[in-house]
């Protein structure tokens, strides 16, 4: 178990070991705030031995995991939970989704402050759940989560997708180095955060029918030809 004693305000709970979490730890840490660690891999066999003296308890766990976990240790509902789940509706825990891409790398602490989450309307709201973060937060229907996160989730992974297949064709069909397609990358980018929904270019705003046709042609065999007709059918 993980502590790190900073702050004379109750420490948070942090159950899991993911990703996600290793990002709260690394902010928090950042903060200085302090937090106490639980994962099935590490810590006490009892999470209530670990979040004794936490006020706030993080979920940060897989969402099929969240209820039957707080079932387990029925305890811990003497606490507030808070789990940062997109799309999950549970009466377990509270919902505060923080709107962001985690990888493999950490963030600088400024990046961190800038991350918005997103409560549901009615609910708690983010100020009472994490006070001690600065971060801003926006309220939703609950009944709209599902739709929500289904944007997130494709814009953000759906996009990493695209990206990927275009760095992995460059360098093995082609032998273009990867990097060589950063700068394209960099730029939409740039436009998207500048003109928003007016950074699109291509065939499909130009209405030309003939390359989307002759692009749907070359991309026969690929898998990613559905991908393409069917952004092009969205489009339209």
């Amino acid at each position: 178990m993980r502590q790190v004693p900073r702050t004379n305000t109750a420490p948070i709970g942090i159950a899991g070991d993911g990703r996600v979490a290793r990002h709260f730890i690394h902010y928090f840490t950042q903060l200085g705030l302090e937090f106490r660690t639980w994962s099935r891999r590490s810590g006490p066999a009892n999470p209530l031995d670990a979040f004794s003296t936490c006020g706030i308890v993080l979920l940060l766990l897989r969402d099929h995991a969240i209820e039957d976990f707080v079932n387990a240790w029925p305890a811990l509902r003497a606490k507030r939970l808070v789990h940062c789940s997109g799309s999950l509706r549970t009466a377990v825990a509270e919902s505060a989704h923080p709107l962001m891409t985690f990888g493999e790398r950490f963030y600088d602490v400024d990046l961190y402050r800038r991350i918005p989450f997103i409560v549901e309307a009615g609910a708690t709201p983010f100020r009472c759940l994490l006070p001690e973060l600065p971060n801003p937060s926006f309220a939703i229907p609950a009944e709209e989560k599902g739709y929500y996160h289904a944007l997130c989730v494709m814009a953000g992974n759906f996009s990493t997708l695209l990206w990927a297949r275009l760095f992995d064709q460059l360098e093995a069909r082609f032998g273009i180095p990867a990097p060589a397609a950063l700068p394209y990358l960099e730029q939409v980018t740039a436009n998207l955060q500048s003109d928003g929904g007016r950074a699109l270019t291509g065939p499909l705003v130009r209405g030309d029918s003939g390359t989307i046709a002759a692009n749907l042609t070359a991309l026969k065999g690929d898998p990613f030809q559905a991908v393409y007709a069917a952004f092009a059918r969205a489009y339209a």
